[in-house]
């Protein structure tokens, strides 16, 4: 009994850790703007400080390169996914998923592709596998909360259906990734999600 409670308390906090991975982004906003207020603050007791000029000077220039590692967390170039697309299929191995069409958007996650500049929708073939991407393109923020939204209730869902029969399945959900950069919505469930991730970091 006490090995298998271990075990479950052992899951439990894999899965916060997995939720907190997921819902991170979502704050970015927020923790992004708290940086900025950090960051001014900084700059008032810098120019107060009693130094030379030099030492003023110094760190005025670590504090514009934090600024500009702030700005560029939320900043993304305006890339079409049609390139995105392209560095995928070259990069990694997403061509084994199935390309969805905007019907299929709409059956596994509710979300309207006319709602969005465009999108980019990739999911495995084989009934067993939660495997799947998608890359979604706002006209507002508005539009990238509600993507977010459906993503999440998306990987939740999923949770709930492969936990039983897959558990393998299931703990790949858990380890999924979700993030905004500018205008865009990523969201992966892969055994590696990273490699993915890369790609879309470094195109945007």
């Amino acid at each position: 009994m006490q090995r298998e409670r271990k075990k479950r308390n052992k899951r439990n906090t894999q899965k916060e850790k997995s939720q907190k991975r997921r819902t991170l982004p979502a704050d970015a906003e927020a923790m992004t703007n708290t940086l900025k207020k950090y960051a001014l603050s900084v700059l008032v007791f810098i120019l107060n400080i009693p130094r030379s000029a030099v030492i003023k000077a110094g760190m005025l220039v670590v504090l514009i390169v934090f600024l500009i590692s702030v700005y560029s967390m939320q900043d993304a170039d305006d890339v079409s996914l049609k390139k995105i697309d392209r560095d995928l299929c070259k990069k990694t191995d997403i061509e084994e998923m199935e390309k969805c069409n905007p019907r299929q958007l709409m059956q596994f996650t509710g979300l309207d592709a006319a709602a969005f500049d465009s999108f980019l929708y990739y999911k495995s073939g084989e009934a067993l596998s939660a495997e799947e991407l998608i890359i979604i393109k706002a006209d507002s923020p508005d539009d990238l909360d509600t993507a977010q939204d459906a993503v999440e209730s998306r990987i939740s869902s999923q949770i709930t259906t492969y936990k039983d029969y897959a558990p393998d399945q299931a703990a790949m959900l858990n380890n999924a990734i979700v993030s905004r950069r500018g205008d865009y919505l990523f969201y992966c469930t892969a055994e590696k999600p990273e490699k993915y991730e890369e790609v879309f970091d470094n195109a945007v």
